[in-house]
């Protein structure tokens, strides 16, 4: 009998969550559901911890700009998705975690003309990885495509995913569900009266998805993770 041992640990996966109401959700979910070991960090909560002791980092939303330096944990955060690349821990950005990740990448972040809210219909060149949703957006800034990085979806507002090896990056919300999205809709409600929508019927037609939503994050999740776990693997 081989004298080989096989390691009987769970995968682990840190989910960085920069507020409470831009939680882990339906990716979250899906990587308990997988069999991954979750660590949730939050920022405020002190220093961050070390990548290289995780399978897969996830970096959520945030109502902060990814290209405001003078952000409290803006450098500790870059500086932990530079360790992750580095050392090729796959990383999935979503949102101002994709924003993070870009700029990490060598890329920019912009502020938009106008915010991109509500379920959106992406054009995408890699639909085995990103479907053409409809997904959930809501953003405010917008990331350029990094160097290195391949752009594979958008919509005629702005980037929507991109590729760098192991790591994703997505603007849209994968993660949102009914409450996150009733959370963003009270706070922005002015902002979307203002675009000319309603508060009462985006939290409907969120209803409304939010099955084929939640089975369409899982499946964004397994492809990630299915990426993510082969690159780990390769590099040991």
């Amino acid at each position: 009998m081989s004298g080989a041992s096989i390691d009987p640990s769970p995968p682990r996966g840190l989910f960085i969550e920069h507020q409470a109401d831009a939680h882990p959700g339906y990716l979250g979910d899906r990587a308990v559901e997988r069999g991954a070991d979750v660590v949730i960090h939050a920022p405020a909560a002190g220093a961050f911890p070390d990548p290289c002791d995780f399978d897969f980092v996830v970096a959520l939303g945030s109502s902060d700009a990814a290209y405001d330096d003078t952000l409290s944990y803006g450098e500790a955060e870059r500086a932990l998705l530079k360790e992750a690349v580095e050392r090729d821990v796959p990383v999935l950005g979503v949102c101002f975690g994709a924003q993070m990740l870009a700029r990490t990448l060598g890329g920019e972040v912009r502020r938009m003309e106008r915010p991109e809210i509500g379920w959106a219909a992406v054009e995408t060149t890699e639909p085995a990885l990103i479907e053409p949703g409809p997904w959930l957006t809501w953003h405010f800034d917008a990331f350029i495509t990094p160097p290195g990085a391949v752009q594979i979806a958008r919509t005629p507002q702005a980037a929507q995913a991109f590729v760098h090896g192991p790591h994703l990056g997505v603007q849209f919300h994968p993660e949102a569900t009914v409450s996150s999205v009733a959370s963003w809709a009270r706070t922005y409600a002015d902002v979307i009266a203002g675009a000319g929508g309603s508060v009462d019927a985006l939290n409907a037609e969120t209803r409304r998805r939010a099955a084929r939503a939640r089975a369409a994050a899982h499946r964004l999740f397994d492809r990630f993770w299915d990426r993510a776990l082969a690159a780990r693997a390769a590099s040991r």
